[in-house]
């Protein structure tokens, strides 16, 4: 079995901007593990535990709906955290994009008649650039987020969407890229 999701990567320039804002945030003195540049993502669905026999179905399947979507533009946008700013657990940054959204309702549309539900919650496109660990410095972080504000971390034309393997270790979980799709549509 292979623990698997679907996700969107932004290009290095964003991925850098994205690090920059870690390293300020840092400053802030909170107990967070921030994310590496190599894990940077925004989830588009999780599809937990897949065996390796389905991957060349669910390839198929994704090749056909995603390739026939278009490349889109992104806008990394704004600092925030999940749940609430009162017990920060997830600092993240958002997206935004038009093409997201059809990326996810396509994907929704090859793997839910496999046997993959659909995500509970709606999509709300962010990246998550750390978590919380404790509550040690917490409302530092949160005056350093609220600093930034709006902040941009510019913007990225998404070309292809990525199935990964993800492996939890106890130093945090490593992401492997099994399929690359790419956006070919007109």
């Amino acid at each position: 079995m292979i623990r698997a999701f679907l996700a969107i990567r932004p290009t290095l320039d964003v991925i850098q901007g994205l690090l920059s804002a870690q390293a300020e945030l840092d400053g802030a003195g909170a107990d967070v593990r921030w994310v590496s540049a190599e894990a940077v993502h925004l989830t588009i669905q999780f599809l937990g535990d897949v065996r390796e026999s389905e991957i060349p179905q669910i390839e198929s399947g994704l090749r056909e709906q995603l390739g026939a979507l278009a490349p889109f533009e992104i806008e990394c946008r704004g600092l925030g955290t999940f749940p609430n700013q009162k017990r920060p657990r997830v600092v993240w940054v958002g997206l935004r994009g038009d093409g997201i959204h059809q990326v996810a309702d396509a994907a929704e549309t090859v793997l839910s008649p496999l046997g993959f539900p659909p995500e509970e919650r709606d999509l709300t496109p962010h990246i998550t650039i750390g978590r919380v660990r404790s509550a040690r410095g917490t409302e530092a972080l949160v005056r350093a987020l609220k600093d930034s504000g709006d902040r941009s971390f510019g913007s990225c034309r998404i070309e292809e969407v990525t199935l990964f393997r993800s492996q939890l270790r106890s130093d945090g979980a490593v992401y492997t890229p099994l399929l690359a799709i790419p956006l070919r549509g007109a």
